[in-house]
């Protein structure tokens, strides 16, 4: 570092909040640190601490992205004036610079969850550090939760350094509410705008492409920053910028996750003597990463968000406008050197319309990594974690079931000895399901299916695969070298077999039966049956699709190991596969296929039917008639009848829709009494319970529909409460003149008495249900029973709106009572020559 570098380094704002943060660390086990761009968080304050005898034990440090993990450590390490994996290292999916000398180790993807859960009490650390906690990744977040579980159980003088460029919409404070919380002043230079949005109809990459040109024309000093959505759009412009910009001025280098670290590298390093630098990047450069030189930065505005598909256990690749905070984080990125400009490709007017800030990954990504933690932590479900967020139930759910059918846990959610065995792997758990499983294969023969299966995981967990079409046997023999072969020997090892002899040969070997069988172990509800010209139905019941011209199309059966769904396609796309055997199904994939009775409701033949069928989820291997029908097959039938077509099958009359209304109207007043649930929903779940005893015998739908609704639903209820009921919430209402009128509730909560005028004579008020909690809406009829007046103020309607009422009506039915004086006059249902001749 030079000595201009050095001055600037010392000068950062983080510097004057240190006594601050040290005293606060001392007084607190946990402080929120709230540090704009270029305050020096993730550098200077590390250093920093390094130097602290406050700070008992070693820290831990996690960047939420492997590529800045790297980058501060390697940084803080060049400022102590040594190299990576002395006092400064690091620990990354796939790469580890420590020694026992390190005493600040920066980590990240999943790496501290997996270090906590080895070691609950982190023997030996004294500080963890959250960088970048307002960026809400997933594994973050569970980080977070975990640390704060060990800091309340096993480890009181744990500290934990919460840190965030901003905390608008981060309810951090109500996680950590004891926490203390210090707010540190940004260093960043003044960074122009400016709006250079596309046209409707153009390509927005040869827009950018121009503007960029444009941009370092225009701007002849320092370097510029690119963001856009992903890799292909990166490599789509390094061309376009290849072919307008003069490469002995300019160096482009792409940046993004997938790149080998020596790229990442070079990347972020200064640009050579005399040129100029344009780094084109995901937003893995939007924080916690300083590239020298830059100046200017131009904003595409997109990014690429894998939502997780609970339909599919897919995730669903789209893209998507960035959120504001994003926005303002990579237009920081121009002012952390010097003063910068910004070039932004949308409309300026859009710019307010958009999201204030990222939402969490805990609600829209895949939590099968997260639940297995979950178990393997002891905890049956993620909220039991104290978390920032809660977790998207659907997408929790269906994690769950997918552990399940693993067998990595157990129908209570506990973790079985299968699913340690998957979590202490290391990949993702249906991977590590395949792994275990070709190790018991091996251990009835000759070792031949772990290594393959290490080969197939290592693939599946590649990113940087050249495309070669969809059939995965066509790229074994990437795992021959480079970063595939290191991850297989790496699973081979962590299972005791680590010889790499071993993958050459199951390499050699291989047959596209046994990487089937694999990969049906792994991904069992991705088996998938042709349909169609093109496509497939996959088992868990999806459609997917091949290119046209791959060379798998045709195939009756595929195991799909990776498809991508997008927005707007009613099918996925599949990326890798294999073809499939039919009969192994009666082999080694035999535990899949399941066994059962299908019934339903033959709409031709007017009768019930009932099935048996061998399937693999939503896929019918083949199915035959059952002779006879005994009640238990016609009661599934007559449910699953009723679950297709809805209660409007049963035909309720107004009755029992009443009944349902007034017990729905109990429980919302909270009237006292054990209150059966009578919804639609309610009833659909509920069929063997409230309709099943009743169906001895029935075989036809006019049976069915003849059954007494109101009687079975009215049992429901012991006859305490039903007699409680017709007193709080009446069927009907009894007037003074004999007449029972007929009360109507209505799902508002309103409850209607329509009933002649004249009948309601005399009385002061509307009556009063459901113990006073509840006016009755009084709907007054003409004598024709047509309705002249709606009110639940019957002294009000007296006194002012029946007068109008009576001049109208009394012209109309001169034969009845129409008195001046109505609250205070006898009611009647006579005509005034009647009452006369009974003297009334």
């Amino acid at each position: 570092m030079n000595q201009v570098a050095t001055q600037e380094f010392n000068q950062v704002p983080i510097q004057t909040l240190l006594p601050e943060i040290k005293q606060t660390l001392a007084d607190n086990a946990q402080l929120i640190l709230q540090a704009p761009t270029g305050a020096g968080k993730s550098t200077a304050l590390p250093l920093a601490m390094l130097d602290w005898p406050e700070i008992q034990g070693k820290i831990l440090m996690l960047e939420p992205r492997r590529i800045a993990a790297r980058s501060v450590a390697h940084f803080i390490a060049a400022r102590r004036g040594e190299g990576v994996g002395q006092s400064v290292g690091f620990r990354v999916r796939g790469e580890s610079r420590v020694s026992d000398k390190t005493r600040l180790e920066v980590v990240t993807e999943g790496v501290l969850t997996r270090m906590i859960q080895q070691d609950p009490e982190l023997s030996g650390y004294g500080l963890i550090i959250f960088d970048e906690i307002h960026e809400r990744h997933l594994t973050t977040d569970l980080g977070l939760a975990l640390a704060l579980e060990v800091q309340a159980s096993f480890r009181e003088d744990l500290k934990i350094l919460a840190m965030s460029a901003t905390l608008d919409g981060l309810p951090l404070t109500a996680l950590m509410p004891e926490a203390g919380s210090l707010v540190s002043e940004g260093r960043s230079f003044p960074v122009s705008l400016s709006y250079r949005p596309s046209t409707a109809h153009q390509d927005w990459l040869q827009h950018m492409a121009r503007v960029i040109v444009e941009a370092v024309a225009e701007h002849r000093e320092g370097s510029l920053l690119a963001f856009l959505p992903g890799q292909r759009e990166i490599t789509r412009l390094q061309t376009l910028l290849t072919e307008r910009l003069d490469p002995k001025q300019f160096l482009i280098t792409p940046l993004y996750g997938a790149l080998p670290p020596a790229q990442q590298d070079s990347a972020i390093a200064p640009p050579p003597p005399g040129m100029r630098k344009l780094v084109l990047s995901t937003n893995v450069a939007e924080s916690s990463l300083t590239i020298q030189d830059i100046r200017l930065v131009v904003d595409a505005g997109y990014k690429r968000q894998a939502s997780f598909n609970p339909r599919t256990s897919v995730s669903r690749l789209s893209l998507k406008r960035i959120s504001q905070s994003s926005a303002a984080q990579r237009s920081g990125r121009a002012g952390r050197l010097s003063e910068g400009h910004c070039i932004r490709l949308w409309p300026q007017q859009e710019h307010e319309r958009l999201l204030k800030a990222d939402e969490p990954e805990i609600l829209h990504g895949d939590l099968t990594n997260a639940v297995l933690d979950a178990a393997f932590w002891g905890v049956n479900a993620l909220d039991a974690l104290p978390l920032i967020s809660p977790p998207s139930e659907a997408n929790e759910t269906v994690a769950w079931e997918l552990l399940q059918a693993l067998a990595l846990v157990d129908g209570g959610r506990r973790i079985t000895a299968h699913g340690r065995a998957a979590y202490g792997l290391g990949c993702h758990p249906r991977l590590a399901h395949m792994l275990l499983a070709a190790k018991e294969m091996d251990s009835l023969g000759e070792a031949y299916y772990l290594p393959l299966a290490a080969v197939l995981a290592a693939l599946l967990e590649s990113r940087a695969l050249a495309r070669r079409g969809a059939d995965i046997s066509r790229y074994l023999n990437d795992a021959r070298s480079g970063e595939v072969a290191k991850l297989a020997l790496q699973y081979l090892t962590r299972m005791d077999a680590g010889r790499g002899n071993l993958i050459a040969k199951a390499i050699s070997e291989s047959r596209d039966q046994d990487i089937a069988t694999l990969l049906a172990l792994a991904f069992p509800d991705r088996i998938a049956k042709a349909r169609g010209a093109k496509g497939y139905q996959l088992a868990c019941g999806a459609g997917v699709a091949l290119n046209d011209d791959d060379a798998l199309q045709g195939e009756p059966w595929l195991v799909v190991a990776d498809f991508q769904e997008s927005a707007g396609q009613s099918s996925g796309r599949i990326r890798l596969a294999t073809k499939l055997d039919a009969a192994l199904f009666e082999g080694p994939l035999t535990s899949l296929v399941k066994s059962r009775v299908e019934t339903g409701w033959d709409e031709e033949k007017a009768r019930f039917y009932g099935l048996t069928q061998q399937r693999i989820g939503a896929i019918i291997l083949n199915e035959r008639p059952l002779d006879t029908l005994d009640e238990e097959t016609i009661r599934q039938a007559i449910y699953r009848l009723i679950r297709n077509k809805g209660l409007s099958l049963l035909g309720f009359d107004d009755k029992v829709e009443q009944l349902r209304l007034r017990v729905a109207l109990a429980s919302k007043l909270a009237l006292a009494g054990d209150w059966p649930d009578l919804s639609d929903q309610a009833l659909l779940a509920t069929l063997p319970v409230w309709l099943g005893p009743y169906l001895d015998g029935v075989r036809r739908l006019s049976q069915l529909k003849g059954l007494d609704f109101y009687t079975l639903l009215l049992n429901r209820m012991e006859w305490g409460l039903q007699q409680f009921l017709n007193e709080a919430l009446p069927s009907h209402w009894p007037m003074k003149t004999g007449t029972r009128a007929a009360i109507r509730y209505e799902g508002c909560g309103r409850a209607l008495l329509s009933v002649r005028l004249q009948e309601a004579l005399g009385m002061a008020e509307s009556p009063r249900l459901a113990q006073g909690q509840l006016v009755v809406t009084m709907e007054l009829l003409s004598p024709a029973m047509r309705p002249l007046a709606l009110t639940a103020d019957l002294a009000n309607f007296w006194a002012g709106p029946y007068v109008e009422v009576k001049k109208e009506m009394k012209g109309r039915y001169p034969k009845h009572l129409w008195p001046d004086d109505p609250a205070n006059t006898l009611p009647t249902k006579l005509t005034k020559k009647k009452m006369s001749a009974k003297g009334l």
